[in-house]
């Protein structure tokens, strides 16, 4: 069916699991389940998790994420229901499995301003909030780098939800879009510096992160480093002195079995 899906009857019918097993979703023949990163503080201890979508097909063989998502050939009202999608299952499942520390879920620029203008979205998004016994200010929202159809739409949005006292990310600062630009006006409470600053700056190029790193101290938002994949990585987060780091040096982002596996194993 196209359109957006906007009521809780719609969500629910592209839903499937219970709090015992973790919550997916089923889009066009695609199976799509949540995955977490770790994000550490600078002391190493766990800062929150970055919910990540992974798909999969009928048969059950992983699929590419991205070409899947951001296809120029996927229609606006694909995009903006599988990124409302994700979030449900991103928030049930964090709830029930995880429910500690801070969470970033991903928001496509277009589906931000579809919330503005068809507040189901956030009469959805902050009630079951709080219906699942989080806090509001332990959740990030994470503004994709992604190309907006209106950016002066996006910016009232944004605005809008910093009064509500939404806190903001904005991810892969520097893969694409009008970057700093829209760090000086959205002033984001962190920006997350793409992977490709850290590898540049590894490779003896270190312009770029540290124009982004003046960037940050100019809107006043903290840094969160990705990419940090490796001892040598690692070091050079801490030598600059970055309030959070992510990357397969910490942990790499698992499905919920996975997650829990883990979690037992360590106790």
């Amino acid at each position: 069916m196209k359109k957006i899906l906007r009521t809780v009857h719609d969500i629910e019918h592209y839903l499937r699991g219970t709090t015992d097993d973790g919550f997916s979703f089923v889009y066009q023949d695609k199976i799509i389940k949540s995955a977490f990163q770790p994000i550490v503080n600078q002391d190493n201890t766990v800062f929150g998790f970055e919910a990540l979508m992974r798909v999969y097909d009928a048969d059950g063989i992983r699929c590419q994420t991205e070409p899947f998502f951001t296809s120029r050939h996927l229609p606006l009202f694909d995009k903006i229901n599988i990124d409302r999608l994700a979030r449900v299952i991103h928030l049930r499942n964090f709830a029930h499995f995880i429910h500690c520390g801070a969470l970033f879920l991903n928001m496509s620029p277009d589906a931000l301003i579809d919330n503005r203008d068809h507040e189901s979205g956030n009469n959805l998004l902050f009630p079951r909030v709080k219906e699942l016994g989080l806090n509001l200010k332990d959740i990030y929202f994470e503004l994709l780098e992604h190309h907006c159809t209106d950016d002066k739409q996006l910016n009232a949005v944004l605005h809008g939800m910093r009064r509500k006292g939404v806190k903001l990310a904005m991810d892969d600062y520097g893969s694409q879009a009008s970057s700093e630009v829209r760090a000086l006006t959205v002033k984001p409470d962190i920006i997350k510096m793409d992977k490709s600053l850290l590898q540049e700056y590894l490779n003896g190029h270190p312009q770029r992160l540290n124009e982004a790193l003046s960037v940050a101290k100019t809107v006043g938002a903290k840094v969160l480093l990705e990419g940090v994949e490796d001892k040598k990585a690692y070091n050079v987060a801490m030598a600059l002195n970055v309030d959070f780091m992510q990357g397969y040096f910490f942990g790499r982002p698992l499905l919920l079995h996975e997650f829990m596996k883990q979690s037992q194993s360590a106790v």
